[in-house]
Formats: structure tokens, C-alpha cells, sequence
């Protein structure tokens, strides 16, 4: 206590380490002295003092005071930390790329949604990365781990592009491409009337899917085995289920209806 009166941080954690103190007392130091180098206007180095106490100090405690200062840096370096550790949850991913967007690093939003080794909710950062306008992160996650649905969605409501969406779809297996096509259908039909009713056509007869590779070049979309095995199992839509999407094109549904 008397280390502390003088504001001797650095003896007391020596002090602390080397007569084995609990780790949770150790970790305390750390936070007083993080919260005597805050209040002194250091910053940087308070981090250096609340980065140790990940996993003991509630982030609640750090995050607070950095949002409060505005000091963005520190805590994106905080967040980031969490994340390495494994600790950090959806509203931590939110805030850290909330930070990255604001900073405008695209460098470090792109190392963090294409790395292996950090983890996080991949819905709550293609919703932040969407919300923020950085569609091209949000679609290479959407498309990474197989979120066909957000990946139509954006290319169809913020991208506006139809023709990658349909083209999407018809690489997804034969359950999901039906899923998506009950969904989209009736946009994709009426933008572009001819490749979607061809589609149709497949789904409700002979689909077969067609042969991608995500963008990290290392793994298939969908897998070859699988293809072959979906084309081979006799899988057919229900004709009369896709009716309703041509609600407003009675040529291409007659077109449709004469080929089933």
C-alpha cells in the first residue's frame, strides 16, 4: 500500500512477481496502475498496463474509459487482443470493426476477416462491414463460410447486381438454390427473365450445380463429390411452388409451364 501512495507501480508488480503474490492480486497492480498512467493523461501506456489484464479484468472496465476519451487507437489495440485471446464476443467484433471503418484501415479490416487464426460471430461482422458500405468484406465473408443468403441479399439490395446473384445460386447445392430461388425468385425473374426461368427449368428437372472456388483459392464452393452425387439423386422442385414468382411475366411462366 505504501508503493502505491507514491504511485511506485512498477516496484510493486516487481515486488509482487517475485514473492509469488496470487495472480489475481498481481493482476490488480496492473489495473491500478493503468487506471494512475489513465489519469495522468498517458494513454498509451495505461493500455500497456489493461492489456495485461485480459482475462481477469472485466473489458466493460477498459472499454468504457477508452470510448469516454475517444482514444480509437488504444481501443482497436484492446479489441484486437480480446479477439487474439479468444475472449472477445459478437459486441466486441462490432465495436473493433466499427473502429476499423472509422479509421478507415483497410488493411487491418481486411488482415481480421481474412485471417484462420482470430475467431468471431462472421453474421455480426458481415452485418457491421454491410452497415459501413465495405460490401466487398461483407460478400467475401458471406461467401467464405457459406452464408448463401447474406451473399444473395447484398449483391441483390446493395450492389444491385442480379447477374452475380443468379449466378451464385445456381453453385449452391440443390436444397440451398432452391431456398434462395423461393426467396429471390420473383427480383431475379424480373430482371433478368430468361437465365432465371432457365434455372427454374434445371431445378425442377435435371439440377446439377455448377463448380466455384471461394476467393481465398483454397477451398471449392462446392464440392466436386457432391456435385456429382447431386446430379445423380433425382432431386426436383415442385413446379407449382415457383408459380407465384411470375406473377408478372405470363410469358416466361407459359415458357416455364410448357417445359415441365
Amino acid at each position: 500500500e505504501m508503493l502505491f501512495r507514491r504511485n511506485l507501480y512498477a516496484i510493486a508488480i516487481s515486488l509482487a512477481h517475485s514473492q509469488q503474490f496470487d495472480s489475481t492480486y498481481i493482476i490488480d497492480i496492473f489495473r491500478k496502475y493503468g487506471d494512475h498512467l489513465y489519469g495522468k493523461g498517458d494513454f498509451d501506456g495505461a493500455m500497456g498496463q489493461y492489456l495485461r489484464t485480459i482475462g481477469k479484468l472485466e473489458p466493460s472496465y477498459v472499454i468504457r474509459k477508452f470510448l469516454d476519451a475517444q482514444r480509437i487507437h488504444n481501443l482497436t489495440s484492446y479489441l484486437q487482443a480480446l479477439h487474439e485471446k479468444q475472449l472477445a464476443n459478437p459486441d466486441h467484433t462490432t465495436l473493433l470493426l466499427n473502429c476499423y471503418t472509422k479509421l478507415k484501415d483497410v488493411k487491418k479490416l481486411d488482415e481480421f476477416i481474412k485471417t484462420d487464426s482470430v475467431h468471431f460471430e462472421v453474421e455480426t461482422a458481415i452485418k457491421v462491414c454491410k452497415s459501413a458500405g465495405y460490401f466487398e468484406h461483407a460478400l467475401y465473408l458471406a461467401k467464405k463460410h457459406k452464408q448463401h443468403d447474406l451473399y444473395v441479399k447484398i449483391q441483390l439490395e446493395d450492389q444491385l447486381d442480379t447477374q452475380h446473384a443468379l449466378e451464385y445460386i445456381s453453385t449452391l447445392d440443390f436444397y440451398e438454390a432452391e431456398k434462395n430461388l423461393k426467396k429471390y425468385g420473383k427480383v431475379l425473374v424480373t430482371k433478368l427473365p430468361e437465365q432465371t426461368t432457365a434455372l427454374l427449368m434445371e431445378l425442377c428437372t435435371n439440377y446439377k450445380a455448377k463448380l466455384t472456388k471461394v476467393d481465398d483459392g483454397k477451398s471449392p464452393l462446392f464440392d466436386v463429390k457432391a456435385a456429382e452425387k447431386v446430379a445423380t439423386s433425382a432431386h426436383k422442385a415442385r413446379p407449382e411452388e415457383f408459380i407465384h414468382i411470375f406473377v408478372d411475366q405470363p410469358h416466361w411462366l407459359t415458357t416455364f409451364l410448357e417445359f415441365i
